[in-house]
């Protein structure tokens, strides 16, 4: 699809030279590979550097300044005569050949004469190397520059025929190093005398081959030999493609054979005649067959080819012509093949009276070429010109509204990609403008005047055609295609004040202003002039171009179209220009035009500058610097404008290196294409590298970010773009579709590819739904797998409460996608973390107030409530006449299903109530039920595709209607014997007893309980009237209830019959004890009418409730020695914690408190105090009973506990520092798990992620990918049918971690006998694992002193020093605090080495320029926090004073 785009054009001239035949002729030029032609300082006029190396044809080699001045000229005729030592005779005009030689930096020339001449590029050291005898006839240097193939001839030997003698010569073809040492030579058969030879060597360094083309005397046949290039072995010689071996015939002299590089298969290039005028350019492979070739259809009969020439990147190839019309003129074609098509993509037509000499290509810049000319003057001598052209590619020309033009010749192929996607070569229309077309430029739309005029061609004879490509015109071909509106041709103007100009330096054509004058069309246009070469004595060369102004009056008659230029005007530029184009508007439509430019041209010269064109009123326009962007980081061959309607401008550029330019910012530093579209709002375009991806930046973002005040996220979005695409490697971008979200992509095989990329398709939508064009977003998100819950979660409030779900109901025809849209409703919200809107998609008030009313719906409740909505609306719009009433039927029953919970019985209601309206209008039908209809058959077997159909017949079934339920059952999976017998009995029951049989069969035991007890109660029952509530029946009651525990149901409806009542009590405190719940249970029985005590003792003993298990004994059994028994049972399941209320001391003290009350068993009291450290209750008992004994008992046990503590202490203290020690090193090791992203439970997995590859991972990233980045199916990845009820059956045969992905039948590492792990093994933990800090933490929490154990201290110590053990307490009270001291001093220097360590490792962050995140793990708090409780003041205060003696 891509066009060749003239860049540059310079014109150049040297002096001539007179010779004895007449004027001189340049041969060869070269460029100096030294001198940048695009620095300032080596192009300044006074620079003394060569750029160029001209050779003429008469000897003389000359240096050309960037100004075309001479530095130096050497006559090489001169050279060769005073360094020969024979004598020398020197054809006229006999040099052809130039060469530079970079290893030694030094020019060869070689004649035809057989001089070989070498100098220094400064001119100096001119040296002769040698003469061949018999003249050299053509010559060629190898592509590593190493090897000089050259062709010399014999003379023929005297014993051969005499008859053919003066008409054939032996050519000896030989090869010479850079050192003019004779490598290898070889004689040819001989050659026709006066026939031309060619020679050419293949592009390759590794494998030289060099290939001649001469005409066998002995046949007079042209052949192609191909030879090896060292050693000269012959390799092959041409032959035909059939495999017949004949020679290939016909092929012409008059050309150079030429040889392409590998972009063209290392194709040999040579003319071939076809017929008597017809004339092909045929190729052949290094093997000598032939291999294809094309026709040269834009070539006239008395043109000849005269040479063929290959650029260095062998895409084009340069085809030289000369005419004879007179006058001969020169021609030169360049042609390019694509999907196996030969374009002629660019012509050069020179005037009558200039021929070409010689075509160059760069070595380095592939589409820079130098052409030299040869004129002819009548009168005196004419300087010697060349030019200089610079050509890029263009990806595609393609215009906003997708048109593509793709020129071949004379014709222009179009291609609307709004309509069909048809690759190259073929197209959807092709346009013959007679003449060869050189370039396409498309208007922009809103300069468009009634879609009459929308495209310009320039010719290669310098005219222009305008075209009209859509096929509106009616004067043309009544709508057909495209057609030719009118021609203009610049050097014929009907108007006399307007002067004739010559186009043929004409190039980049813009058409900036459009507007209608009654049946006339006026078309202001802008294109480049490069001016004509100027001779050595008139100046230096012009480095500059113009520009120039046009005013095309097109007029409409009744017969036929006129064009005529009504005005022209020339503005000299300050450099040569690279690109001129158009701005494009904020929404370049013609009924949308939001923004126009008051520039209406971006102009870029070589060195990137920009300037802007400006349209005066009713005056000329002006040339002025850009105010966007004043310049360019590089030069931009490809560049575009664009303006926002708010006035904001931007310019885009794409330079050489393939560097993605927003101005003085870098966007893409790979970047193959890019195209501006602004009916999307996105600049897109596809990178280069590895990972090949289309990318699209927001034009809105692009306009406002600021590099200095720009967000996170949109450097982000500028970075990667959003929601970026993968492509296939080489892939360009052609065109962005404004109608609709698509991008045209041509891959590298040639072919365009259509895809709808996720960047395009969900702002398009969105917008879509914001514009409540629900058919038209929901048609494109079910074409493009988009979830439709977007419709809904953009704004739910407005969906359901501002009638746009009447509005999506009203606009979508298509049943089945409201039925989609239905069923893929989710409870939650996708714009969180599917399809987030972008802020730049809306005005910023528009959407912060989105983003309110998102956070304030109940996402939890959406799918009901779309449901419930939507088929109100529905319902309401049969009701209202807006449709056939049951024109919803389907959607309505969606909603049914789709809720949470699935409302099937009323789906099922509407169903019948449905058939039943059905057969009220058609009382003659003749089937038997209503049911059997084939509409309500429809409707029950959409219903069960909706929904699990196990489920449906249940709800059928539950509705206690059998016809429906049977009904059901046909159209599902049952079989025929199992459900007819069930409905044939249960049609057979009373209907109580049908209905507790359905209940108990769906598990709906509450409505079984109620229907069973409705059974026995006459006032339900009809037909047992005259009986009563049986014993009977209740006990059947009483089984249910207790069976399914419906004991509050059981309640209600015997609430009227007191005992029975009593006794469903009674079993419900009896299950609530069997549950463990013993204080309800407890409070149930003793709620009973009269009270249990039997069950209430059992629940309060469970429950630990002593006060009142014991309050339910009568004062007569207290006395009984059983109660004396069961009051030491229950003292000690108290004292042992029995029921978990009491904390350990009150347990104790309440099972003291027993023993003492109901047991008189002082001493098991006093025991069960000392055991709680209750030293002064326990003192107190026995002192009441005046027991010294057990006092002095207590005492002993105070002093015991008191040596206890003294040790616990010192135990604690060194397990507390030896656990803060290592948890500080744990602590580290955490954090910087934490900090590189694993979570706790992580490092358990590690092993086996260890096991999966990024190919995995990578395949895992598509799957999820595939949510959303899928461009085809329907909804989403959700699945489209609801299921009410339905539940996964998948299950995996084997969960052992080992073998969890093998094969069932995959033995392998099965039946492996484990390793068995040591002791220590099964006990140690992994260190610095998440495990081994829980248990560090818990470590050091069990070894400091909490708040009991400071009260038993503070108590012993108490206690201690009243017995008179005032030692014994002060030595606890120093351990304690000295426990204290060393727990609060170690956390202490623990928490300051951490901010220590925190500080250093910021401050070292900070200097290597690096992110610092602080990482706290949640359990640091409380560890830093951790401390001995202190003791009471009081006890502080008692060893104030010295009262240990």
């Amino acid at each position: 699809m891509k066009n060749l785009i003239l860049l540059t054009e310079t014109r150049h001239s040297v002096p001539s030279v007179t010779t004895n035949n007449g004027d001189d002729t340049i041969v060869s030029i070269i460029h100096n590979p030294m001198a940048d032609q695009e620095d300032e300082d080596f192009s300044d006029e006074s620079s003394v550097v060569a750029f160029h190396y001209v050779l003429s044809a008469s000897g003389n080699l000359s240096a050309i300044s960037s100004s075309d001045r001479i530095l130096w000229s050497v006559p090489l005729d001169y050279v060769v005569r005073n360094n020969s030592q024979v004598p020398f005779e020197s054809r006229s005009r006999d040099w052809f050949h130039l060469f530079y030689e970079e290893n030694e930096d030094r020019l060869i020339a070689l004649s035809k004469s057989g001089a070989i001449v070498c100098l220094s590029t400064h001119g100096s050291d001119a040296d002769l190397i040698g003469c061949f005898d018999y003249g050299i006839d053509s010559a060629a240097w190898s592509a590593d520059g190493e090897l000089l193939a050259l062709v010399t001839f014999q003379p023929v030997p005297h014993d051969d025929s005499s008859e053919n003698e003066d008409n054939t010569s032996i050519p000896v073809l030989m090869t010479m190093n850079t050192q003019f040492e004779i490598l290898s030579e070889v004689n040819l058969p001989p050659h026709v005398t006066g026939e031309k030879v060619s020679l050419c060597w293949n592009q390759k360094t590794d494998h030289a081959l060099v290939a001649i083309s001469t005409c066998d005397s002995q046949d007079n046949v042209r052949k192609l030999r191909i030879f090896q290039g060292g050693s000269l072995e012959h390799v092959a010689t041409s032959r035909t493609e059939d495999g017949s071996g004949k020679m290939i015939p016909n092929l012409l002299a008059h050309s150079d054979i030429s040889w392409a590089g590998a972009n063209t298969s290392h194709l040999l290039a040579c003319v071939q005649r076809k017929g008597r005028a017809g004339r092909n350019v045929v190729f052949l492979e290094p093997n000598g067959l032939q291999h294809g070739g094309f026709k040269l259809e834009h070539r006239l009969d008395h043109e000849e080819i005269v040479g063929l020439d290959w650029n260095a990147e062998s895409d084009l190839l340069a085809v030289t012509l000369v005419g004879d019309g007179g006058l001969q003129y020169g021609k030169i074609q360049f042609y390019h093949r694509s999907n196996y098509h030969w374009y002629l993509k660019y012509e050069i037509c020179l005037k009558p009276g200039t021929k070409v000499s010689c075509v160059t290509f760069d070595r380095i810049k592939g589409y820079d070429v130098s052409i030299c000319l040869e004129k002819s003057s009548e009168h005196g001598l004419a300087p010697q010109e060349w030019r200089h052209y610079r050509f890029c590619w263009d990806v595609s020309t393609t215009s906003q509204d997708g048109v593509a033009a793709v020129i071949d010749g004379n014709n222009v192929n179009f291609t609307l990609f709004q309509s069909a996607m048809i690759p190259p070569p073929m197209y959807a229309s092709r346009l013959d403008m007679g003449c060869s077309v050189n370039a396409v430029t498309h208007i922009p739309h809103h300069l468009k005047i009634d879609g009459f005029i929308d495209a310009l061609c320039q010719m290669s004879d310098g005219s222009i055609a305008l075209c009209n490509v859509a096929g509106s015109s009616k004067k043309s071909n009544d709508g057909k295609g495209p057609s030719i509106v009118a021609k203009v041709d610049f050097s014929n103007t009907d108007d006399p004040s307007v002067e004739a100009v010559d186009s043929s330096c004409f190039r980049q054509f813009t058409v900036v202003d459009g507007k209608k004058d009654g049946d006339d069309f006026i078309l202001q246009m802008l294109c480049v002039a490069c001016p004509e070469a100027l001779s050595p004595s008139q100046g230096p060369s012009r480095r500059y171009d113009e520009l120039v102004e046009f005013t095309v009056k097109v007029t409409v008659g009744q017969d036929a179209i006129q064009s005529n230029v009504l005005q022209s005007n020339r503005i000299v530029l300050e450099g040569k220009v690279l690109r001129l184009v158009n701005w494009l508007n904020a929404t370049d439509r013609e009924d949308e035009c939001l923004y126009k430019s008051s520039s209406d041209a971006i102009i870029e010269l070589v060195d990137g500058s920009l300037f802007e064109y400006t349209k005066g009123v009713d005056a000329e326009g002006s040339v002025l610097p850009c105010e966007v962007e004043p310049m360019l980081l590089e030069p931009c061959p490809w560049i575009t404008g664009f303006g926002s309607a708010e006035g904001q401008k931007l310019v885009i550029g794409l330079s050489s290196r393939f560097r993605l330019y927003l101005g003085e910012r870098q966007l893409c530093n790979a970047s193959s294409s890019f195209f501006l579209s602004p009916h999307h709002g996105f600049l897109g375009y596809v990178t280069l590298g590895s990972r090949c991806q289309l990318r699209f930046l927001p034009l809105k973002v692009l306009l406002d970010f600021d590099p200095l005040m720009g967000s996170d996220t949109d450097a982000d979005t500028l970075s990667d773009g959003y929601e970026p695409r993968n492509v296939e490697r080489g892939s360009v971008l052609v065109s962005i579709l404004p109608e609709k979200p698509q991008v045209v992509l041509q891959l590298p095989r040639g072919n365009l590819e259509g895809v709808s990329p996720r960047a395009l398709v969900l702002p398009h939508i969105m917008s879509l739904i914001h514009n409540d064009q629900y058919h038209l977003a929901l048609d494109m998100m079910r074409r493009q797998k988009v979830d439709m819950n977007l419709i809904v979660d953009m704004d739910p409030v407005n969906c359901l409460k501002g009638g746009r779900l009447r509005k999506l109901v009203g606009q979508v025809k298509a049943i089945d996608h409201l039925n989609l849209f239905l069923a893929s409703l989710q409870d939650y919200d996708v714009t969180q973390w599917k399809y987030q809107i972008p802020s730049w998609l809306f005005s910023p008030d528009q959407t912060e107030t989105d983003s309110e009313t998102r956070k304030s719906f109940d996402f939890s409740t959406k799918v009901n409530q779309v449901c419930t909505t939507i088929r109100h609306e529905m319902m309401q719009m049969q009701r209202d006449g807006s449709c056939s009433t049951d024109h919803f039927f389907l959607p309505i029953l969606s909603t049914f299903a789709k809720q949470n919970p699935p409302q099937l019985q009323n789906a099922l209601e509407l169903i019948k109530e449905d058939a039943i309206s059905t057969a009220s209008k058609n009382p003659q039908s003749k089937l038997k039920s209503i049911l059997l209809t084939d509409h309500v058959q429809s409707s029950i077997t959409y219903l069960a595709f909706l929904a699990d159909y196990e489920l449906l017949f249940d709800t059928a079934l539950g509705m206690y209607d059998f016809d429906l339920a049977k009904a059901v059952a046909r159209n599902s999976q049952m079989d025929p014997k199992a459900y007819l017998p069930m409905l044939k009995r249960l049609r057979n029951l009373p209907p109580f007893e049908a209905k507790y049989e359905v209940d108990v069969k769906l598990k709906r035991y509450e409505s079984a309980l109620r229907h069973l007890y409705q059974m026995g109660v006459p006032e339900f029952d009809s037909g047992n009237l005259g009986a009563e509530f049986s014993e009977t029946h209740f006990d059947k009651c009483k089984q249910f209830i207790q069976e399914h525990k419906l004991y509050q149901l059981g309640l209600e409806l015997f609430i009227g019959y007191p005992a029975w009542h009593r006794q469903i009590i009674l079993l419900l405190a009896e299950n609530l004890l069997v549950e463990a719940k013993s204080d309800l249970s407890l409070a149930i029985f003793l709620s009973a009418k009269p009270p249990c005590f039997e069950g209430a003792r059992r629940a309060a003993r469970m429950c630990g409730d002593y006060k009142t298990f014991f309050s339910c004994f009568d004062s007569i059994d207290v006395q009984s020695d059983d109660f004396i028994s069961l009051a030491h049972e229950v003292a000690h399941e108290v004292a042992d914690g029995r029921g978990g209320v009491l904390s350990k001391r009150e347990s104790y003290a309440a099972g003291a408190k027993i023993l003492t009350d109901y047991c008189k068993d002082v001493e098991g009291a006093v025991d069960m105090l000392i055991t709680a450290q209750m030293w002064f209750e326990a003192r107190r008992l026995a002192r009441l009973h005046a027991d010294t004994d057990m006092e002095k008992h207590i005492i002993d046990s105070t002093l015991a506990y008191a040596r206890t503590c003294l040790l616990d202490f010192e135990s604690k203290a060194d397990a507390f520092v030896e656990a803060n020690k290592r948890y500080a090193e744990v602590v580290v090791i955490r954090r910087k798990a934490r900090l590189e992203g694993f979570v706790a439970g992580e490092e358990e997995k590690e092993e086996t992620g260890s096991l999966f590859s990024m190919a995995s991972n990578a395949s895992n990233t598509s799957v999820r990918s595939s949510m959303s980045t899928s461009s085809v199916g329907s909804v989403s990845s959700i699945s489209s049918v609801i299921t009410a009820g339905g539940a996964s059956t998948f299950h995996l045969i084997n969960n052992e971690a080992s073998i969890l992905h093998k094969s069932k039948f995959n033995n392998i590492g099965r039946k492996k006998k484990k390793k068995k792990t040591t002791r220590k093994e099964r006990l140690g933990l992994k260190p610095g694992t998440e495990e081994e800090l829980q248990s560090l933490v818990s470590k050091l929490k069990e070894s400091v002193a909490d708040q009991e154990l400071s009260d038993i201290v503070s108590e012993t110590i108490r206690f201690l020093s009243q017995v008179g053990e005032t030692a014994v307490a002060i030595e606890v009270y120093k351990a304690y605090e000295l426990f204290k001291a060393l727990v609060d001093q170690n956390q202490c220097e623990r928490v300051e080495k951490d901010v220590q360590t925190f500080k250093e490792e910021e401050e070292k962050a900070r200097r290597e320029g690096h992110f610092y995140e602080k990482v706290t793990l949640e359990c640091e708090a409380e560890i830093n926090s951790l401390r001995c409780t202190d003791l009471p003041k009081l006890i502080h205060d008692l060893f104030v004073y010295r009262i240990d003696y």
